[in-house]
């Protein structure tokens, strides 16, 4: 069967964005056939493991793999003020998942937890773009607070505040992701 190539704007902000939502636990493996074929188009052999976007079948796998390709390829690494945009977009799709019950608190909190470390953590010594200094608030609300003492076994059903902020934060990001795409 042969695959269709959708057109791509541009491959490197989509091997950057889709190293991102690997590294959130989002990325979908489909996706990663496409980004191939668009690099080996624009540059020949793009890089030798991007031919392993073709057979990759593990998201652990193709968290490591984009996350090579693209630190080789564009010098880019998800913990950083770069991934901001891409890391807003796949905790939206995160708690758009989480909403419809396709992901557990847990995997939310881990999740919210290792966004929190890298983005108000890790990377607070460095300047901020000014697209966070312009924000209200913090683009993750008060998930952190809502994920306290959330562990592997609780349910949705357990924490209905989580479930409230998960939309509230999800409904900012979009209006984030809107005022972005207009600029």
């Amino acid at each position: 069967m042969e695959r269709f190539l959708a057109p791509m704007t541009n491959w490197r902000d989509e091997l950057n964005r889709i190293t991102v939502e690997f590294w959130c636990g989002v990325g979908m493996l489909e996706e990663l056939p496409n980004i191939a074929d668009a690099a080996n188009i624009d540059l020949g052999e793009a890089h030798p493991d991007i031919w392993q976007f073709y057979t990759c079948t593990s998201d652990g796998q193709a968290k490591d793999l984009t996350s090579k390709v693209a630190f080789h390829l564009n010098r880019f690494v998800p913990e950083s003020w770069e991934a901001l945009p891409y890391a807003q977009d796949a905790l939206k799709r995160a708690l758009d998942n989480f909403a419809a019950h396709k992901m557990s608190v847990h995997a939310l909190c881990r999740l919210v937890q290792d966004l929190d470390s890298t983005f108000n953590i890790n990377l607070s010594d460095l300047p901020q773009p000014a697209s966070l200094s312009e924000l209200n608030e913090w683009w993750m609300g008060t998930l952190w607070d809502c994920c306290d003492w959330c562990g592997e076994n609780r349910t949705h059903e357990d924490h209905p505040s989580l479930l409230a902020e998960a939309r509230r934060v999800a409904t900012m990001l979009s209006e984030i992701a809107f005022k972005r795409s207009r600029l």
